[in-house]
């Protein structure tokens, strides 16, 4: 899918709704949660015919004892979940899959080689509790990806002091990662609005996700020039101890995060923030959709409707039938059709000698 700031560009066109200022015409932010709202609306039309379109895999290390596993952030309303494999070993050979149960058969307090795993509010249970190391591997529904624009472009130069910088993620400690003021225009604000960011590359391919933005009261946003803040003094700040913010005559952006595991099982690999990465707000988020390209009419579709029954127009109707096709159009492209030959199973067993 297209770069979200070139979908929000036709619909304005489309709705004739070019002119915007900070005080005049619809601003970006209601586009941006009209295509999600667009988004998930389709997800979940198609996943309710066609739930495996978005399988995924995500792997978790099992820890002795444990009985409580976390389901991915992404997981579609946070329960979809198709399969569960244990290995004691961590090698994909040795994966076998789990049944699913019920709360009622919970064992609670019984250790072993699980058998069984329960759903429960974002996570899964196993029975018995696994002794000694592993993975499990849970395939899961995804939800799709929210939207969002870039917010700032990641720099390796502290202006203030006309030295390289590295980005480097910490586990233990706040980090900051600086931003490039000059080929960007840096929308801070935007991204204080946000308890979670994530850094993508151009094309929206995640790099780091869901990194936690610190307090502001702990001089999170650096502005330009670095004004002095009431909140940003020596006591309190914990990049810079002993030293206030103060006006340099440099310009320089940059937001601190809290501590961050890398997450290796989601594929994050990256120990810093790399130069040129954009950095978006929310988590679980991008600025390309995964959805292909030729669901892209519709979530253009759905903004376009919301905008002109936002302006009482009488083509709101109109645009509403239309999107109905789109939909049921799509949604029946995604049905499971194969060219490839199907075979009918074979129910019995050629050597069955009762059947003589």
């Amino acid at each position: 899918m297209r770069y979200l700031q070139r979908i929000i560009e036709q619909v304005r066109k489309q709705t004739e709704n070019e002119d915007v200022s900070d005080f005049v015409g619809i601003q970006d932010s209601e586009f941006i949660q009209y295509i999600n709202d667009a988004q998930h609306r389709l997800q979940g039309l198609i996943a309710a015919q066609h739930p495996r379109v978005f399988l995924d895999e995500h792997v978790v290390d099992i820890v002795s004892g444990a009985e409580s596993y976390s389901l991915p952030t992404d997981t579609f309303l946070n329960n979809k979940v198709h399969n569960v494999e244990y290995s004691s070993t961590g090698n994909n050979d040795d994966y076998y899959t789990l049944e699913q149960t019920t709360l009622k058969r919970r064992n609670s307090g019984i250790t072993g080689s699980p058998s069984h795993y329960i759903r429960m509010a974002g996570k899964v249970l196993l029975s018995p509790q696994p002794t000694g190391s592993g993975k499990l591997r849970i395939t899961y529904v995804k939800k799709v990806k929210e939207l969002d624009l870039r917010r700032a472009l990641v720099s390796s130069t502290d202006q203030e002091l006309s030295a390289s910088v590295t980005n480097t993620i910490s586990s233990t400690e706040r980090w900051k990662i600086y931003f490039d003021y000059s080929t960007l225009t840096t929308d801070l604000e935007s991204l204080k609005e946000h308890d979670y960011i994530c850094v993508v590359d151009k094309e929206g391919n995640s790099l780091i996700k869901n990194i936690e933005i610190a307090s502001e009261g702990y001089c999170t946003v650096n502005f330009e020039n670095k004004t002095l803040k009431s909140t940003c003094t020596a006591q309190n700040n914990p990049i810079n101890q002993g030293a206030e913010w103060k006006t340099s005559g440099a310009t320089n952006y940059f937001i601190v995060c809290e501590p961050h595991t890398i997450d290796t099982n989601a594929g994050e690999t990256a120990t810093s923030i790399p130069e040129g990465a954009y950095v978006i707000g929310g988590k679980d988020t991008t600025t390309h959709g995964e959805l292909p390209r030729s669901v892209e009419r519709y979530l253009i579709a759905y903004c376009a409707w919301k905008i002109l029954k936002r302006d009482s127009s009488v083509d709101s109707s109109e645009a509403q039938l239309e999107l109905a096709a789109i939909a049921q159009e799509i949604i029946n492209s995604y049905a499971l059709i194969s060219d490839d030959v199907q075979f009918i199973p074979e129910l019995n067993s050629w050597d069955d000698w009762s059947l003589s």
